[in-house]
């Protein structure tokens, strides 16, 4: 019967992990996705000096995000999504057309490592 008790805890321990990191996950991409819209509508009514603060605040908060997130997410969904990070004061100053394409592209990531990370059935494997 102990053994039963003990494989319950920790199923449930594991259960609580995947949903505190879940929610952890959820609330640091709202913030990271809120700064990319900032960044895009800055870039659309060509507010630089907006796009680029907004940029430096992007490229901060991802600092902090990518270190607390390490220890829930694989460290090479953070590395893709740090290079696309990293790319985007240099698409404000240069005034690239791609720069839409790689705040879009930011945003997915963050959806993906949400997604990979909610404790469903088909995450277990």
């Amino acid at each position: 019967m102990s053994r039963v008790i003990t494989a319950f805890t920790i199923i449930v321990m594991i259960m609580g992990y995947s949903a505190f990191a879940a929610w952890v996950i959820n609330g640091e991409n709202a913030e990271l996705v809120s700064i990319a819209g900032e960044i895009a509508e800055y870039n659309k009514n060509g507010d630089t000096a907006k796009a680029n603060a907004a940029a430096e605040r992007l490229t901060e908060k991802w600092g902090r995000f990518e270190k607390n997130m390490s220890v829930f997410v694989r460290d090479d969904k953070l590395y893709t999504l740090s290079t696309t990070v990293s790319k985007i004061p240099s698409y404000i100053t240069a005034a690239n057309d791609e720069l839409d394409a790689e705040l879009e592209n930011i945003c997915r990531q963050l959806r993906l490592i949400y997604r990979s990370e909610l404790p469903m059935w088909y995450n277990i494997l």
